[in-house]
């Protein structure tokens, strides 16, 4: 078996475990239907929801959908219980608030930068966010990696931290969100 063609630099390295993390769970995620991204095993779960319908005190987005939240939880505390879609909106709103506050015009407020409408279109926009981010990280120099502030997110630590943490912090979302969006699809297919 030839080994594959591993990357030993610090971003290759994040990149590659972003990208492999990644390339596991298109696998998974094949074929996700739009009542398994709503799914609620449980009552009042945190999900997307028509605007009026929101369950959370944050809940946000710029359109019909949002997402629910809550910006006084301890986000290393355990919090709700969250849907797939849940999970999947969630990503998709770190990668294009970290890509719009780092490498964009760092103009558009977090919150009003993606349309929480549910349904499977979020998985591709998920992958589309997640390449845009691979592609700019990747062309970052030392330099760049170790420099306070490069990110410039104000939801987040960006400004107060190299810049080097927050992409390791970006695959520990992935990867974990992304198992538990493939435990909760097990759990879907097991009720139904």
């Amino acid at each position: 078996m030839t080994p594959p063609n591993l990357r030993t630099d610090r971003v290759g390295l994040l990149l590659d475990q972003l990208t492999d993390a990644v390339a596991l769970s298109r696998i998974r995620l094949d074929g996700l239907t739009d009542n398994e991204l709503i799914w609620e095993p449980q009552p009042a779960m945190w999900s997307i929801r028509h605007r009026a319908d929101a369950t959370s005190p944050d809940a946000f987005g710029p359109g019909a959908y949002v997402l629910d939240a809550d910006h006084n939880l301890d986000p290393f505390a355990s919090g709700p219980l969250t849907t797939i879609a849940w999970r999947i909106g969630h990503l998709v709103s770190c990668f294009a608030g970290r890509w719009e506050w780092t490498f964009g015009d760092r103009a558009t407020p977090p919150t009003d930068l993606v349309d929480f409408t549910p349904d499977t279109t979020m998985v591709e926009r998920l992958w589309h966010e997640i390449d845009r981010w691979v592609v700019a990280v990747d062309q970052l120099d030392d330099v760049r990696l170790d420099q306070v502030g490069f990110g410039q997110y104000p939801d987040g630590l960006d400004p107060d931290v190299p810049f080097v943490t927050i992409v390791r912090w970006m695959n520990r979302e992935t990867i974990h969100h992304l198992a538990e969006v493939a435990l909760l699809r097990d759990l879907y297919a097991l009720a139904h």
